[in-house]
Formats: structure tokens, sequence, C-alpha cells
């Protein structure tokens, strides 16, 4: 379908798997805006939200107690960095590693009711993904890995991604990040996560999880008060490369999940923003993790040596599986570097001035050449 008939899209929506109370808090903080143009796509998922309450009421009933005694015995392995640098490649390595747990698309997109009825919600999920991401032509299958944040954006208002769907709100979404102010829901956001890392450690029957999630760059003092034994792998990436990565990325998702027409200038700035943001949080807060529990990976030695770097990362963290699993881990790289043809990111004049005029600080710390615009 082309990009100008994406409007028509419906299944992919996520809204549909969020909570009733959810629904109604996100469309009361978005005064129930909806634009004629999106509206068949919201009533679509307003449908399949019906249709799926008797599960989700269901597994509430049957789960929820079970989740709350769930005891997290080994803290989990956070990927942190920000959103274009890898993260989705070496998550999906890591999933070949079956000593661990991740989430799934099926946990992601349909956090209420996968427990209870694992093979329906396949048949569901894989009904309503695109055989690809359309950001990166990544294979989107029900069992492929994800990040938890879209699990957050299911059952709480705090979601990031809801301001995919919202995106005429989406600085509220940007503040739900750091939390700065708000005391209160910092407070019901940490609650609730700590609930989700239980949920997601029942379903993979207490094995450690292997947690992907770039928003937590801005959160990890919270991790560490939670999670204190957490070990950390920080992927980074040429910003001229990142930049333009993340507006072709924010570009498709906004286009298959909102329920809003978008301000694509105000999109860029946001990103500009948001990344300045993120590095800000981190960069202050990462010295509170102890040398041997955090791995820096560069994305372009990753790309090159992907298998070598896993195996570097697995000794320095002292994890375990690496050698029961290698193989596969081994065998999925190479395909890639077969098969995959990654998109190619053209850094033009306006990406050049847009990252040196914003993010230069950040790519002279991180050893990145700086680029001139041709017209100068």
């Amino acid at each position: 379908m082309g990009k100008d008939k994406t409007w028509l899209i419906v299944k992919e929506e996520p809204l549909s798997g969020y909570s009733w109370s959810t629904i109604l808090q996100v469309l009361w903080d978005n005064k129930f805006n909806i634009d004629f143009k999106y509206f068949h796509r919201f009533l679509y998922a307003m449908g399949l939200a019906i249709v799926t309450t008797p599960l989700k009421l269901t597994q509430k009933l049957r789960f929820h107690r079970k989740i709350k005694k769930t005891e997290i015995k080994q803290d989990p392995i956070f990927l942190i960095g920000h959103y274009r640098t890898g993260t989705t490649y070496l998550m999906t390595l890591m999933a070949y590693d079956k000593s661990k747990g991740y989430v799934s698309n099926i946990e992601a997109y349909a956090t209420l009711l996968y427990l209870a009825f694992p093979k329906m919600t396949k048949v569901i999920i894989d009904a309503s993904l695109p055989d690809v991401r359309p950001m990166d032509n990544v294979i989107m299958g029900a069992e492929e890995p994800t990040e938890e944040e879209y699990c957050i954006g299911t059952f709480t208002r705090y979601g990031y991604y809801t301001g995919f769907i919202f995106p005429k709100n989406f600085d509220l979404y940007t503040k739900y990040l750091t939390f700065e102010g708000m005391p209160r829901h910092h407070k019901r956001w940490k609650k609730k996560f700590y609930y989700l890392v239980q949920m997601l450690t029942y379903g993979h029957k207490g094995k450690q999880l292997f947690l992907k999630n770039p928003t937590h760059s801005y959160r990890i003092k919270d991790l560490l008060e939670m999670f204190p034994n957490a070990k950390f792998i920080h992927t980074y990436r040429n910003p001229y490369k990142v930049y333009s990565s993340t507006v072709k990325f924010f570009d498709e998702v906004f286009a298959i999940y909102t329920l809003q027409k978008w301000d694509k200038e105000k999109m860029k700035q946001d990103i500009l923003d948001n990344y300045k943001l993120l590095y800000e949080y981190q960069d202050r807060d990462l010295h509170l993790i102890p040398e041997d529990r955090i791995f820096h990976i560069k994305y372009e030695e990753f790309i090159e040596n992907p298998s070598e770097k896993m195996e570097e990362m697995y000794k320095y963290l002292k994890l375990d599986g690496w050698e029961e699993y290698k193989d596969d881990i081994i065998a999925y790289a190479e395909s890639q570097k077969r098969d995959y043809v990654p998109n190619v990111h053209k850094t033009d004049d306006d990406v050049i001035r847009r990252v040196n005029g914003n993010w230069d600080e950040y790519r002279e710390k991180y050893g990145y050449e700086k680029l001139t615009p041709t017209a100068e």
C-alpha cells in the first residue's frame, strides 16, 4: 500500500490492546480529540477492545494474585540507548538465548490477555502485524522481540508510544519519560512497572529477563532502586544516522498508529529535543552503575562483527547462556549479514545542519566526525 494510503490501515492500531480504564484515561487526557480522517481506525480499535474485554477480565481474575506474589530472583538485564542504535538487532540475537526471557510482540500488544489465552492471542497478533516493521524491514512476527514500553501503555496512561496515537499531545508523553515535577505520577509508574516485571517473570517461569526499552535511558536511577543488581547494555551510534533513521521511524509509526494529524516540522524538533533529554539523563546517571555491570556497544562495531561483540558482552557481564546458545546466535547473525538489506539513510545538508545545531556536544563526546553542509 502506498504511503499516501496508510490512513486506511486499521488493524495495527495498538489502542485496541489497552484496558478500558486506560482507554478512557488517554481519551480524557486528549479531550477525546479524534480526527475524522482516522475515525474508522478508532472504531476498529474500540470494536476489538470490546470483543477482547472478557478475555482481559479472565486473565486478571486468574493471574493477578499469582503475579503479585511472583518473586524476581534475578534482576533484569536492561538494554538502554537511543531508539535507532541497533537495539532491535541486539535484542533479536539475545532472544536466541533460551535461558532468558524477553518481551515478544504477543506480550507487548496483548499484555492483558496473553497469559490466559496464549494460542488465541498469537492468532490475533499475527493477523494484526505487518510481515516486517515499516521503518526498517525487520521481521515482525508475534513471537519476535520488542519493547516493554508497549506493555506499559496497555494498562497505564504513561506509555510513551501513546504519543504516536495522539501526536497533538506528544509533549505530555514526553513528560512521562522523566516525571520531573510529577512525584505522584512517578511513584505510580514505578509501582506499575515493577508489577509488569513480575508479570513477565511469571510468564517466563522465573527466568532472568532481558528488557529492551530506550525510555529506560531516562530512568537509570529508578531501575537501580527497584533492581539494585541489574546489568545494563548501552548502545550508541553516529548521530547523523540516528537522526535520519528516527525521522523515518516516527513517520512510519505515526502513519499506522495515529488517530490525529501531525505536524512533521514539530515532529522533527521533538526528535532533536528528546535526544538531548535522553542523553542529559543517561549521562547524568551512568556513573551510578558499577563498571562491571554495564557494557557499551558502538553500533558500527557491532554491525561489523555481531557475534564477536556478543561473546565479548556475555563474558564481560558474566552472563550465562553463551556456550549453550552461541551456535544459534551466530547462525542468525550470519544469515542477517547474508540476507538482510538495511535502510540507507541520506545525510543531506538539512540533516547535517539540524544535528550540528542540536547534538554537537554528543557527537563530540561519542567520538564521531563533524560533517559540514556542502553549501558552506
